[in-house]
């Protein structure tokens, strides 16, 4: 299928978000967490914490049964669509790889195809945006993730022209004196794009910031955007970081989350747990921002993660 045109974009997206004012809700992001499997094992990843409880039978989806769900949401009106895991660079069904469902996702017609990596496999030139997980410098990266990743990431960022990769940077105890320095590692990278902070969703609790910790951080973070580092989190989200029980404002009906055995949430597959109560994402926050019409947040998140020119 031919790209979408930038008006048809806009057009498509005025007409969601009308609709969603008028009570017709339905997702805009087809998130599918395509498999468990990783070739890490992070900190702070609570799926490798619990890799002995997950079932083999389902951990992994099938092609087929990933084409059946991305139309099943494009078909309800999704428009962008996201691939995480585990590590989706790694997903295998066959002879079938990230690359293949990327190219399905175009062919049904979604607009933006995006997927969430730890950056020390292959990039997928064909993907609309990247998100990259940076922890840190070097030396606090591997500590966190293993070592040799930060090197193999940076690698791999040097034989790429991917014009819109970014980098997702998790805020916890282990990096939280870091997170300056990795906006500047940023900065100084021609290969990404911007840095988007998150708070760690526990578990594990125990590298969890205090609520005095995270003000701090919020703080230092809209100075920084001021002298004009790359952070990418709108002025707004940041503040709203600090609102942890985000359950009575999140609005769960935006994204759709496919899980690899098919089981189908729409909302944050976290929803109604206790984790949901201390939710660090920032995307929930820009979502929640963009329905409430924040010129800035519009403006600036769908420049970067909801039109395609592909």
């Amino acid at each position: 299928m031919p790209p979408a045109s930038t008006f048809r974009q806009y057009t498509y997206y005025a007409s969601w978000f009308l609709k969603s004012k008028l009570g017709m809700k339905h997702p805009l992001v087809n998130t599918m967490i395509i498999h468990y499997a990783c070739n890490l094992r992070c900190q702070h990843c609570s799926i490798a914490a619990n890799s002995d409880k997950l079932p083999e039978e389902g951990s992994s989806m099938s092609f087929a049964a990933a084409t059946r769900e991305m139309q099943a949401e494009y078909d309800k009106g999704a428009r962008i669509l996201f691939f995480e895991g585990g590590e989706p660079t790694i997903w295998k069904d066959g002879d079938k790889g990230l690359r293949d469902l990327i190219a399905e996702g175009r062919r049904i017609g979604y607009y933006v195809i995006g997927y969430t990596t730890n950056g020390t496999g292959s990039i997928f030139e064909e993907s609309d945006v990247l998100s990259i997980s940076l922890d840190g410098p070097r030396e606090v990266h591997d500590r966190i993730r293993g070592t040799g990743v930060y090197d193999k990431l940076m690698a791999n960022l040097e034989r790429t022209d991917h014009p819109n990769i970014f980098a997702n940077m998790v805020v916890m105890r282990p990096n939280l004196d870091k997170i300056k320095e990795t906006a500047e590692i940023v900065k100084a990278n021609p290969h990404i794009r911007g840095l988007m902070l998150n708070f760690l969703t526990p578990p594990p609790y125990d590298i969890a910031l205090s609520h005095e910790e995270k003000v701090q951080v919020v703080n230092d973070a809209l100075e920084w955007r001021k002298q004009k580092l790359p952070i990418l989190n709108t002025e707004r989200a940041l503040k709203e970081l600090l609102i942890e029980d985000y359950s009575d404002k999140c609005p769960y009906w935006v994204s759709s989350f496919t899980l690899p055995d098919g089981s189908k949430h729409y909302g944050c597959p976290m929803q109604g747990t206790e984790s949901c109560k201390q939710c660090g994402f920032d995307a929930v926050r820009e979502y929640r921002l963009i329905l409430a019409a924040n010129v800035e947040t519009i403006t600036k998140m769908s420049r970067r993660f909801a039109l395609s020119t592909r």
